[in-house]
């Protein structure tokens, strides 16, 4: 009852919220400037004319725009004021509208300019703005992926590495300030970024398609509000120029390495047709070792395992997308989008396996897996957009469909040195499918001056299959056989509809984000082979608060709060075990229950002569926060699976130091360190652990000229806390250079990631029966070298390039 009453609550507020916000924000703030551009001799329109905006006051840019192909311009959402236009055209003298005045009583200006071109050939000129590598707003940091360098031959698992406050291991797994975190495709939750499937994604998307990384700790409650950490939202390019643009980029590395990528965009004003397609050829190598010691707690022997893993694998991948915009009128648009990607790779593994035990006997023998994988993605995103009579008011629908099957496909061989037995062979058939489905109903309008109301309907609906068989071959029948003990299906649906609005203002030196976000979450693991179903069901609110103080134009203080939540995915849950090494079993916990997370954060900005920093403390408080726990199933078999904690406590500190020295160095610095406290005493440990871990990241890129440029990064972890032992140390080093060429059109340049082959990841676990240490390597040496060219046909337009990323 309390729950219905919670929801009908919030469903009140909401309602009321949007039906007064459109008369309280009668009193409108913004206006608009319209207009028609000709030749002046020939009257004709002129299209892909430049338009500037300038404020008469400090001459300053507001807006910028081009003509279409009547000659006309629209330029909305201006602030009161007092402004003038300048029109650029190559071939053309510049014109300057007269000066205008935008108010309550003139919320509309109607200019009808001309341009001269008499013959009179112009010098170029060049508008520009140049990005730094990172920026700061209120709600989010912001790393411009185009102003780093290393990003032209990598993937976007490799730039992740080099974004501040993000962590990347040795698995391609993300986090953020050393937790969990929700990634975003242009704010956009997509299957490809969920759960183990991230990792291969995020080493298949190539760098070069991404614009900028917008890290947000404390989302507000327009976002979802998973991951402990916060949100990685990956905003790719989208070229908007008019005409016919595109870019090639191809780059060869060692040991057969290569991948390509092209995109094309076509834009004639109201039709803008868009299309990408990658494609990578990986190599993997992997060394794994494993030494365990294990004591039988009912005879005290102990027994020792060593296991030595050598994997190789040839990933091939393909990632394409197409789709348009289309403008209906000054009011309306709409567009759809279709996206494939595929992956097939084969996997060759050797684990050398020795067991010196005393009650069973010693054990060295080889186990070989020969693995087939193939893992495809098809998804179709529409959106609709009305604007309503006043500029800054809109309503935006979408919807979101995703298909994602995979198949896995092993095969295993036991060849036996000791003892003289005969081999063994097994097969595991892997099935999951992943659909989802997602809808977007969200409407925004300016409330005042500087105020903005936000609300909507967000709906998820996601399905994921797991269907494991397992057979063993039969020496007596010659022919392989069910194995009842790997042979299962597990089914997960979980449906997470939510309602949320916030508002945002900007009162003299004081700025306010506040939301509200509820949702209802029916959740359903349904295990098929034994008939079992665990249902679970509950309401939440998730409040989300951001203030900001700016004690002068380069000064501001930052406080935010949000709660957060963690969902376990559907690996986590599924409780039949996934046999990849018998000795070595992995199973889900279908009654884990969700991270529920508060999270506080104190920042200061502070930006002078080039020179930005950004120091900030924060705090989290978690409970039933996950962990993997490892325990000994019998005298020679592990297993581990999900925890809850009881509680679990973060306090940590970073600054961001970024900036230009002189004119050829720019450097961006990241150290963070991070006070965790860990109370497993629900799980049967009896005292808290804490530690302290701390990492920093260097960026450094050195023009030597214009056109050439190198750049440096490099990254440092200490060893971080579990709850039954640690990971140890870890650092890596990536370079790179560049060289422009045509005109900056094009450029070549090489890259070399870990450069002292240092990246690894070591992990000890220590309890009264087990103690155990795990050392992995990868040939993570990559040398590429690549070539980026950039064309375009656009009529006679010259491009304005403006810093437009922080919204």
């Amino acid at each position: 009852m309390q729950k219905k009453q919670l929801m009908r609550i919030f469903l009140t507020y909401l309602l009321l919220s949007v039906l007064l916000c459109p008369f309280i924000a009668q009193a409108q703030t913004e206006a608009k400037a319209t207009g028609t551009l000709t030749d002046l001799a020939s009257k004709q329109p002129l299209e892909f004319v430049n338009i500037i905006l300038k404020n008469t006051k400090d001459n300053k840019v507001v807006a910028h725009e081009v003509t279409d192909k009547k000659g006309k311009f629209i330029l909305a959402n201006i602030p009161f004021g007092t402004y003038y236009i300048l029109c650029t055209y190559i071939g053309y003298s510049d014109t300057k509208s007269n000066m205008f005045i935008l108010g309550a009583t003139h919320l509309t200006a109607d200019l009808n300019l001309q341009m001269n071109g008499s013959g009179k050939q112009l010098n170029e000129v060049e508008i520009s703005s140049k990005k730094a590598l990172f920026s700061n707003a209120i709600d989010r940091k912001i790393y411009h992926v185009d102003m780093d360098l290393t990003a032209k031959s990598g993937s976007a698992s490799e730039v992740l590495q080099n974004v501040p406050l993000v962590q990347v291991d040795i698995d391609g797994n993300v986090s953020l300030r050393n937790s969990s975190a929700m990634i975003l495709i242009n704010g956009k939750v997509s299957p490809l970024m969920s759960g183990s499937n991230a990792a291969a994604a995020l080493q298949q998307l190539p760098a070069n398609s991404i614009e900028r990384i917008e890290v947000i700790t404390n989302p507000s409650a327009k976002y979802k509000p998973d991951g402990t950490g916060g949100i990685i939202n990956i905003v790719l390019k989208k070229n908007t120029k008019r005409g016919l643009n595109g870019n090639v980029t191809v780059n060869a590395g060692n040991r057969e390495r290569y991948n390509a990528s092209t995109a094309l965009n076509y834009n004639t004003g109201s039709l803008n047709l868009f299309g990408s397609y990658s494609l990578k050829q990986d190599d993997r190598v992997r060394t794994i070792q494993n030494d365990r010691m294990q004591t039988d707690p009912k005879t005290g022997s102990v027994n020792n395992y060593h296991d030595y893993t050598l994997a190789r694998a040839r990933p091939f991948s393909n990632l394409a997308t197409l789709g348009f915009d289309y403008t209906l009128d000054d009011k309306n648009n709409f567009g759809v989008s279709v996206n494939y990607y595929l992956r097939n790779m084969h996997k060759h593994d050797l684990v050398t396996k020795t067991v010196q035990s005393a009650e069973n006997g010693n054990q060295d023998y080889d186990r070989k897996r020969e693995n087939y994988e193939r893992e495809s993605s098809s998804g179709t995103a529409a959106y609709f957009e009305h604007l309503f009579n006043r500029p800054d008011r809109k309503l935006r629908l979408e919807l979101n469909l995703d298909h994602k099957p995979e198949v896995e496909d092993n095969h295993y061989t036991n060849t036996y040195r000791f003892p003289n037995i005969p081999g063994q062979l097994d097969n595991t058939l892997i099935k999951q499918t992943a659909d989802n489905r997602h809808a977007n109903l969200g409407y925004e309008t300016q409330i005042g001056k500087e105020g903005k109301f936000e609300a909507g309907y967000d709906g998820q609906f996601n399905k994921q299959d797991m269907d494991f068989y397992g057979a063993a071959f039969d020496p007596n029948k010659q022919m392989f056989v069910t194995d009842i003990a790997k042979t299962n299906h597990f089914i997960y649906n979980e449906n997470v509809q939510a309602l949320y609005s916030t508002f945002s203002t900007v009162y003299k030196k004081i700025s306010l984000m506040l939301g509200l976000r509820g949702e209802y979450s029916t959740l359903d693991s349904r295990l098929i082979t034994t008939g079992i179903s665990v249902p679970n069901s509950y309401f939440k609110l998730y409040p989300s608060l951001h203030l900001g103080y700016k004690f002068a134009e380069n000064k501001e203080l930052q406080l935010n709060y949000s709660r957060r939540v963690r969902r376990p995915e559907a690996d986590d849950l599924n409780p039949f075990p996934e046999y990849q090494d018998p000795t070595n079993v992995k199973v889900g916990n279908p009654y884990l229950l969700p991270e529920i997370i508060h999270s506080v954060e104190l920042a200061y900005q502070w930006r002078k002569g080039g020179i930005s920093v950004l120091p900030g403390i924060y705090y989290r408080y978690t409970y039933n926060r996950f962990t993997a726990i490892t325990e000994a199933l019998n005298d020679s078999v592990l297993v581990t699976r999900q925890q809850n904690l009881a509680n679990d406590q973060a306090f940590g500190a970073d600054v961001v130091v970024s900036g230009t020295v002189g004119d050829q160095l720019s450097l961006s610095f990241t150290p963070n360190i991070f006070y965790s406290t860990i109370d497993a005493s629900n799980l049967g440990y009896s005292s808290k652990k804490s530690t302290i871990t701390w990492s920093a990241n260097l960026n450094a890129t050195y023009a030597i000229t214009k056109g050439t440029s190198l750049q440096v990064n490099s990254i440092y972890k200490s060893a971080r806390l579990t709850p039954q032992g640690k990971y140890l140390p870890s650092f890596v080093m990536n370079c790179g250079a560049r060289q422009d060429i045509l005109n900056k059109k094009a450029s070549v340049y090489i890259t070399v990631s870990d450069i002292f082959r240092s990246i690894r990841q070591e992990a000890e676990l220590q309890s009264p029966l087990l103690t155990q240490h795990i050392l992995t390597k990868n040939n993570s040496r990559i040398v590429y070298l690549g070539l980026s060219y950039n064309f375009g046909v656009v009529k006679k337009r010259k491009d304005l390039q403006f810093d437009n990323s922080v919204q």
